[in-house]
């Protein structure tokens, strides 16, 4: 998973280090916090975290392998990448998926296109469908296009409403929670 910016003026302008504005902290718990939606507790962290201004400035960049029974998730992001590496990278045996960019919910954002009476808010038009590719038992190759699910950040903030409010079950459990806090510090324990 890579989420990366070219937004080199938000680290040049930083003159200090803050650890609670972090680049790790501030970005890294998104791709994390989906990484232990999906795969659940991890057996290992390694990290590459950097703060490639030079000590005492803002960290703006981080690579993370966390390590599964089987396989590894790679989280990576950067402020400095002017073209971005694809959003989601797949690889196995015998293919891969490929997906160049995240969801249209932040692009409509940013356009203060809403999804309160936009059914196609955060929708992906078919050139930002990921790619699969693979090869088949008879050997024989395959690419296609894959139709995005649609997303919605809103359901995170129901979800709240309802633990809060009515004592729903939390959609992010207290031990997701400490985990990833547990991996983002023991990450970030060398910045200063």
């Amino acid at each position: 998973m890579n989420y990366d910016y070219y937004r080199a003026y938000v680290p040049e302008g930083a003159e200090s280090f803050r650890k609670d504005e972090a680049f790790l902290y501030t970005h890294a718990c998104h791709t994390v916090d989906q990484v232990l939606a999906w795969f659940g507790r991890l057996l290992e962290v390694r990290s590459d975290v950097r703060q490639l201004l030079g000590k005492g400035r803002m960290n703006d960049y981080f690579d993370l392998d966390l390590f599964y029974e089987g396989f590894k998730v790679s989280v990576k992001s950067s402020y400095f990448r002017a073209k971005a590496r694809p959003s989601f990278e797949l690889y196995g045996r015998r293919g891969c998926f490929v997906k160049e960019t995240e969801d249209r919910q932040e692009a409509d954002l940013k356009k203060f296109y809403l999804p309160a009476g936009h059914p196609d808010f955060g929708l992906d038009l078919p050139e930002h469908y990921g790619t699969l590719t693979w090869y088949d038992d008879a050997g024989n190759y395959h690419e296609e296009k894959v139709p995005s699910e649609k997303g919605d950040y809103a359901r995170y903030y129901d979800a709240l409403y309802e633990t809060l409010l009515n004592g729903a079950l939390p959609l992010v459990t207290e031990e997701e929670t400490m985990e990833q806090m547990r991996i983002l510090a023991e990450a970030g324990k060398e910045l200063c």
